[in-house]
């Protein structure tokens, strides 16, 4: 049970890790072949990074959902409950079932939104 109760943890980390590597050679093959230095930038130029964008947005959409189950699971998630925490009885809950409801909305308009978006591209493409 010890892996599995780190597991986030290191998923994390290694798409963070990779994510940078990824994008720090993207940039220094960018530069690098710009550069006039015979052999040097025949061989760059031979070298196609043209995915590298892509994976890091893929990774980035990773982490942050990792990240926020990580956060939801630990209690360390990023929340403004100070108001929230004034209150008592019956107006906070009333509060607290609002911003639930709300957080649903936006899920719903959200992947509506994503699901739409999917239906019509996959029309075209």
């Amino acid at each position: 049970m010890k892996i599995l109760d780190h597991l986030e943890e290191w998923l994390i980390t290694f798409l963070m890790g990779a994510a940078t590597t990824i994008i720090f050679f993207s940039v220094a093959h960018r530069y690098l072949s710009g550069m006039s230095i015979p052999g040097l930038q025949d061989w760059l130029l031979g070298l196609n990074f043209g995915w590298a964008q892509e994976l890091c947005i893929i990774m980035f959409v990773w982490m942050a959902k990792f990240g926020a189950a990580y956060g939801v699971r630990t209690g360390i998630h990023v929340g403004v409950d100070v108001l929230i925490n004034r209150m008592t009885g019956r107006t906070r809950a009333k509060f607290v079932v609002f911003g639930l409801l709300a957080g649903a909305l936006f899920t719903g308009i959200v992947g509506t939104l994503g699901a739409n978006f999917v239906w019509e591209n996959g029309f075209h493409y």
